[in-house]
């Protein structure tokens, strides 16, 4: 493992590992994990912010063979080594999107980032009903340039296979392999409420379900298309007016184009259903600011194409290129596969014990599980109808039918 890095050592590790800081000056170590007033929501690894007296600062991130919550539970700490390789390839891609690293320490698995405390998890600012113009552009834009520039219709045959026998990250791959696809997989042991207990078993007794989650997996597991983040939900884009950052990138691997869509597109199913329900806002605002959500989901979508394309006509290889149709046929899959990922990975979350924390803006037991209800009846009905969708606007109507049955049913 070599030296675990901490508050009482960071100091005297950066002054003599790096030039950042100046040796006479007197150093802040803050564990982000101790910050009560920090968005944070991360299971797994250490993270320090190191601050000198003039407000100077980074960020520190390592890797320990264990989860940082979870006692017992090992991991490969070659993630770390793997999170700057993927972040140095997709900086030279997109880099107004990634972090710039300063400093990495295989032996030490640790690197030294920029300190991005200007910005705010995503996660938490729509939780607050704040809207960002240009969100759906930049992370669209983000995963259709990392996806198109690490894929073999752009890469040399050779090193397209060289990624992907670097990126296994076969411990990493597996929580996200089982924990999106499997209920009850990576629970915390607390029990569920009566109501919440009654709407996981009723969803996963839906053959529909069952069969549609494992597909999804199969093709999440088996198509390395490209490299993907693998867990872009939106605790892992920060945010403020006009840019935003893609962190925590350990979990990359190579996969299929729809897994970072799908996966970020179920966050703003889970914000949704729990805007229908929430009671610390009027009637007009809750609907206002669903059509910025939905309206959202269908600019990062279109958007996506819309870039993949340019991208394909500027960069594509002549053999698929020339081929009529062909591009069509991958943006079908895309559509079909972002879909059943979405929903996925949207049901096993609600599904699961661990606190849920787009649902926190709702205080009300009652409500909560409605919001958990109205969640997995758009999953639901997304599984019995996603063969038909020919576009991104058809998943906006059904989440749209489905809120309306369910709110007249419901008594809103």
């Amino acid at each position: 493992m070599g030296l675990i890095l901490d508050k009482e050592n960071i100091e005297s590790y950066v002054k003599n590992q790096t030039d950042l800081f100046d040796l006479n000056s007197k150093l802040t170590i803050i564990n982000i994990a101790d910050q009560a007033d920090e968005d944070n929501d991360g299971f797994i690894n250490f993270i320090f912010r190191i601050m000198d007296d003039r407000g100077k600062s980074f960020i520190l991130k390592q890797a320990r063979p264990y989860m940082r919550i979870f006692d017992g539970e090992s991991l490969d700490v070659s993630r770390n080594k793997l999170e700057y390789q993927t972040m140095r390839i997709r900086s030279g891609i997109c880099n107004d999107y990634v972090p710039e690293i300063f400093h990495v320490d295989f032996e030490n698995n640790a690197f030294i980032m920029e300190d991005l405390k200007a910005y705010r998890p995503l996660r938490f600012e729509l939780s607050k009903m704040k809207r960002f113009n240009e969100l759906a552009e930049q992370i669209s834009e983000y995963m259709s340039k990392s996806n198109f520039y690490t894929s073999e219709y752009f890469l040399l045959s050779e090193d397209h296979k060289r990624l992907q026998a670097a990126f296994i990250n076969i411990e990493m791959r597996d929580i996200m392999e089982n924990a999106t696809f499997i209920k009850d997989y990576f629970n915390d042991g607390k029990k569920r409420d009566d109501t919440h207990e009654a709407i996981v078993k009723w969803i996963w007794k839906q053959e529909t379900v069952q069969i549609e989650t494992l597909k999804s997996r199969d093709i999440f597991m088996k198509k390395g298309q490209c490299l993907v983040h693998g867990d872009l939900h939106t605790s892992n884009v920060l945010i403020r007016e006009n840019s935003l950052k893609v962190i925590d990138m350990e979990y990359t691997f190579m996969g299929p184009f729809s897994a970072d869509m799908g996966y970020f597109l179920a966050n703003f199913i889970f914000v949704y259903g729990a805007l229908m329900v929430r009671e610390d806002c009027s009637t007009n605002e809750k609907l206002n600011y669903a059509e910025y959500i939905l309206g959202t989901i269908q600019k990062t979508f279109d958007n996506y194409c819309k870039v993949f394309r340019e991208c394909w006509e500027k960069d594509a290889k002549a053999v698929y290129k020339r081929v009529p149709g062909y591009l069509e046929e991958i943006e079908r899959d895309f559509l079909f596969e972002t879909m059943g990922i979405m929903a996925s990975a949207a049901i096993c979350r609600v599904s699961g014990d661990f606190e849920l924390t787009d649902l926190n803006c709702i205080d009300d037991l009652q409500k909560k599980n409605r919001a958990r209800s109205l969640i997995m009846l758009i999953c639901h009905q997304v599984f019995k109808e996603r063969e038909k969708y020919v576009g991104i606007d058809d998943l906006i109507k059904t989440i749209v039918d489905t809120r309306n049955i369910f709110m007249s049913m419901d008594g809103f």
